[in-house]
């Protein structure tokens, strides 16, 4: 089976017109008819309804138009695969959530430049539909949220890992190490949380108010680093994804088990559904984990 046989199956295919797939591909239409009519004779069943001056799918044609994508797909995969990787050159420009990229980016960074180093990378924070919105007017090639899952016609995820978020207090605060809290105990305590309209502090906040409870913090910062750090000095307990706890503590605070208190995001990657994946995307999506 011939594979320019079947990329011409997918051009009449898409047009419902012998001609208009022969002038697509440069060929003469016998020629299109020909490549057609070898397929039909290999699979033993017509492909195409050819009535009068309309071409249309049969049902056999249908099940392999499935097919026939995959086999292509598949066919100019392996011939990239094979060809020498090119130097990416250019820029990189990524959207993302602060707290990813205060916790996550040197390690990738620092990878992405011995791996890219004639790649000039921009980062650009912004709440989730703003980054959205920098993908749609493509102002950013990547778009690295954390919040509720994200779903949208318009773009590809190429990474989406839930992340849990959790209280965190100083190693010798006395609910540091007790057992069986709940959101109650914690509603009297001296808190430093990010700002209002964060995703994971939204939750939060949602959760408190359907036990009608609240927590009133005496600083709000934008930086979750930061918060880990004043946290480890004693200065109150906050509520921050578990990624920024892994990246930031150095042993002088120690997170909590609250009972009453399961809250997940999502870590996801994206990129414009039309966007043309550059090879410095490529390596920065392998980096953060994604599939790209």
């Amino acid at each position: 089976m011939e594979l320019r046989n079947i990329n011409t199956f997918l051009h009449v295919a898409e047009m419902h017109s012998f001609s208009r797939a022969a002038r697509e591909l440069d060929y003469s239409q016998s020629a299109v008819s020909s490549q057609i009519a070898q397929l039909e004779e290999e699979l033993g069943v017509p492909l195409f309804d050819r009535v009068g001056k309309t071409v249309r799918l049969t049902d056999a044609g249908q099940t392999f138009l499935h097919y026939a994508r995959t086999l292509l797909t598949t066919a100019q995969q392996a011939k990239a695969a094979l060809q020498p990787a090119p130097e990416a050159r250019g820029t990189l420009r990524v959207a993302i959530a602060d707290s990813l990229c205060s916790a996550l980016m040197p390690g990738v960074l620092a990878r992405f430049h011995a791996l890219c180093p004639r790649v000039e990378v921009s980062f650009r924070s912004g709440s989730t539909q703003e980054m959205q919105d920098m993908l749609a007017a493509n102002r950013a090639d990547l778009a690295y949220t954390f919040d509720q899952p994200v779903t949208s016609p318009a773009f590809v995820r190429l990474l989406d890992e839930p992340e849990p978020c959790c209280f965190l207090a100083p190693a010798g605060h006395p609910l540091a190490g007790r057992q069986g809290l709940t959101l109650a105990d914690l509603a009297g305590q001296e808190f430093l949380l990010t700002e209002r309209g964060m995703s994971y502090r939204e939750a939060l906040e949602q959760l408190l108010a359907a036990r009608q409870l609240t927590l009133r913090p005496y600083l709000e910062l934008g930086d979750a680093a930061l918060l880990c750090r004043l946290v480890e000095d004693g200065m109150g307990l906050t509520f921050l994804p578990q990624y920024i706890m892994d990246a930031c503590l150095t042993g002088r605070a120690v997170p909590l088990e609250v009972a009453d208190c399961r809250i997940e995001m999502r870590r996801q990657l994206f990129c414009h559904k039309e966007k043309w994946i550059t090879p410095q995307m490529r390596v920065f999506i392998r980096l953060c984990g994604g599939a790209g």
